[in-house]
């Protein structure tokens, strides 16, 4: 049968439908951009000195979670610290938290089970440049040093690799790796104890560089996304925190690292609950007691209105990481 043309009423309602995608598009774009503005706009700020205090947990619900994860809890966090937000990567250390900022700070925070959950807060004092610039503190990535030396902590700005003593006071070495096409606030985003060397991951989701003893290798990785931040699992494969920007915002997801004949690729997908202006940048791996693994998630809130700094808890049972 033809199709019947359109009327005038018609074609004006089809007009203005357009225009609404275009503005929307617009408008969404626009919001994703304000969100990663580059971290230059901030201003710098005075070294302060390591501070103690408590930390708030604020339970709040998120969108349902897409299987097979389970959402076994999700926590606004505050601290009464001008260096509280803008956290990158996440580990544990001695049954506590531990993450960076994008402020040149180190995070050492108790979970919510915590009766009384405490957060330390101090500067990381060493680094490239100045201390107190944000452009030679924008710590984005953490892991532990292989050899059991400290920290290791990856840079942007100043893209480079530095190690730390336990304690973030000294730094006992530094490295710098970059590639001539990466944009200043987009270096490595993940690092991993690799053997006795690193595993280090560009954001643009494009590179793996292993950092050793005897240099730096470059792999390709192909991807779709970006990548935010990687974790092991208990049972040694890596897991890839992902994220992509687009007219309809922020997506994240969380898939496993796979090798591939040129060196890495992305495995399944699964997408992360959140809302509209929540940035996931940070996820370490744990095994439950009974089975299983939990993901714990850390939001990076930009210092940027209506962003939430939130620690999240996803649940992956048994079975389903035995096919992983």
């Amino acid at each position: 049968m033809p199709q019947a043309p359109l009327n005038g009423a018609e074609r004006s309602l089809q007009h203005s439908f357009r225009k609404s995608r275009f503005f929307n598009g617009l408008l969404m774009a626009a919001v994703v951009l304000a969100a990663y503005l580059p971290i230059r706009d901030l201003p710098d700020r005075r070294q302060l000195p390591e501070r103690t205090m408590m930390l708030n947990f604020q339970p709040i619900a998120l969108p349902a979670t897409p299987l097979p994860l389970r959402l076994a809890g999700a926590w606004v966090m505050t601290a009464d610290d001008p260096r509280f937000g803008g956290l990158s990567a996440l580990a544990v250390d001695g049954g506590r938290f531990i993450a960076v900022s994008d402020l040149g700070a180190v995070l050492r925070f108790d979970p919510p089970s915590n009766d009384r959950p405490q957060i330390a807060i101090s500067d990381l004092v060493e680094g490239p440049g100045p201390v107190g610039r944000k452009t030679s503190r924008d710590a984005e990535s953490l892991v532990r040093d292989p050899r059991g030396r400290g920290w290791w902590v990856g840079y942007e700005h100043r893209h480079s690799l530095w190690l730390y003593d336990d304690g973030f006071a000294i730094a006992r070495a530094a490295i710098p790796i970059r590639r001539p096409d990466w944009w200043r606030n987009r270096g490595i985003e993940a690092l991993l104890a690799d053997g006795d060397g690193l595993l280090a991951l560009a954001e643009n989701g494009r590179e793996a560089i292993r950092v050793d003893s005897r240099g730096i290798h470059r792999a390709q990785l192909e991807s779709d996304w970006d990548i935010a931040d990687a974790a092991r699992s208990p049972g040694g494969a890596i897991w890839l925190l992902l994220r992509s920007k687009g007219r309809e915002g922020i997506m994240q997801a969380i898939a496993p690292l796979v090798p591939s004949a040129r060196g890495y690729r992305i495995g399944r997908a699964w997408p992360l609950p959140k809302a509209t202006f929540d940035n996931y940048e940070g996820m370490v791996i744990r095994p439950k007691p009974g089975g299983g693994w939990r993901f714990w998630l850390v939001t990076d809130d930009g210092h940027r209105f209506r962003a939430r700094t939130l620690l999240v808890a996803l649940d992956l049972n048994a079975q389903k990481n035995a096919r992983r």
